[in-house]
């Protein structure tokens, strides 16, 4: 098959962070072990059934892969070469600021790793304690310093709108992060899921309701609607100014720095997900695999397929992920990968849009205004089948 990107999970975080709807599980838990060798187990049996395909972008996500020690990262390495043709021209590796020392840091790169994306958060004491962060404001420029030293890009993640959080406070955060000169800067309004998500299961103790009621009591803290698109429309006049490229509607770049693995994401390319939560998209179908640790060791003991999503609509899907990117919908292209009737059938659904100022027609191109972009989920409704909105919004948060 021709080349794709590769997704891996490595679900081990130090502390649950209350906002997080991602698979985590404990650095500690007891099925740490077991977790890592099914990984590589799973590794294998994907790599032999795509016939040892070409691997162009690799993320390694979590969860806190920063955390995993220098042989299990070695470890990793050598079923993903086994595994795969590592033709990689860009590997990314997430981190937590307060868990990367040089030994790790030289086991990611040995591995190929070429940015390290760093969990921020906040540069304000203020917004990581209202976060739940276990990191100091301080950990993140002495991480970036650490990474730059052995030659690799650097992506910071910041959120917006927690609780208390000011204008001024979000001024101070993007200029701080201006001044650590990232190559990559993605920014999340704080988003509390309120219904418990299949994750859950990894973390022993208080379980959901906790983090249920630390959800409802942040919610209540937050500003509104109107003040988050004010967060969000400082971000974009603060980044533009200091030369970022607003390239998709949650991240910036510098020219040339844009995420490639990211750009397969909602270009709607082809990529293997593995690991707990992992999702994968081939030959036009949508597939994952189950978020908890027990339920992902007991298919992978099993050998079981992955959860196939049998509501994907890969015309619907391919639109709304394109509109993300600046670089908007080609209608021409995507009537080479889709036929005309589908075309049309995206044009009308883009009409009532159009009408209200949420995307722009240029030629055969549509993109979102920045009023659009404010209200993207108005506009994507509009490109699902009537019968789907739920599903199909869930599966693409998930991308």
């Amino acid at each position: 098959m021709s080349a794709i990107s590769l997704y891996v999970h490595v679900p081990f975080c130090a502390a649950r962070c209350p906002y997080c709807d991602f698979a985590t599980a404990p650095a500690t838990s007891r099925l740490r072990s077991r977790y890592l060798d099914a990984l590589a187990t799973e590794i294998g049996r994907e790599g032999a059934a795509l016939d040892r395909p070409s691997v162009r972008t690799l993320y390694v996500g979590g969860g806190t892969p920063s955390l995993i020690e220098p042989d299990e990262i070695a470890s990793l390495a050598g079923a993903l070469r086994d595994a795969f043709d590592l033709a990689l021209e860009e590997a990314t590796v997430e981190a937590n600021p307060a868990t990367l020392d040089r030994a790790r840091l030289l086991a990611w790169r040995a591995l190929g790793i070429t940015r390290v994306s760093l969990g921020a958060q906040s540069l304000n004491t203020a917004g990581l304690r209202a976060l739940g962060r276990t990191h100091q404001a301080e950990d993140t420029a002495a991480a970036v310093d650490a990474i730059r030293s052995l030659g690799l890009a650097v992506s910071l993640d910041l959120i917006f709108g927690w609780p208390g959080q000011t204008a001024e406070a979000w001024r101070a955060d993007l200029g701080g992060a201006i001044a650590l000169q990232p190559d990559h800067l993605s920014c999340y309004p704080l988003e509390l899921n309120l219904e418990p998500e299949e994750a859950v299961a990894n973390w022993p103790g208080a379980g959901w309701e906790s983090v249920r009621r630390w959800r409802a009591d942040a919610g209540a803290a937050q500003v509104d609607d109107e003040g988050m698109a004010r967060l969000y429309r400082i971000a974009e006049r603060t980044l533009q100014a200091a030369g970022y490229r607003h390239y998709e509607i949650a991240n910036w770049a510098r020219r040339g720095s844009e995420c490639r693995h990211n750009l397969v994401y909602w270009r709607n390319g082809e990529w293997l997900g593995v690991g707990a939560g992992a999702h994968s998209h081939l030959a036009g179908a949508r597939s994952r695999r189950p978020g908890a640790l027990t339920a992902y060791l007991e298919m992978i003991d099993a050998d079981a397929p992955r959860i196939a999503d049998p509501l994907a609509d890969d015309e619907a899907d391919t639109a709304m992920l394109a509109l993300r990117l600046d670089e908007g919908l080609d209608l021409v292209e995507y009537a080479g990968r889709f036929g005309d009737p589908a075309v049309a059938r995206r044009r009308a659904a883009l009409a009532a849009s159009v009408a209200l100022g949420l995307v722009r027609l240029d030629h055969d191109v549509a993109r979102l205004t920045p009023r659009g972009r404010l209200l993207a989920s108005e506009v994507f409704v509009r490109l699902l089948p009537d019968d789907d909105v739920a599903t199909r919004s869930r599966v693409l948060a998930a991308t």
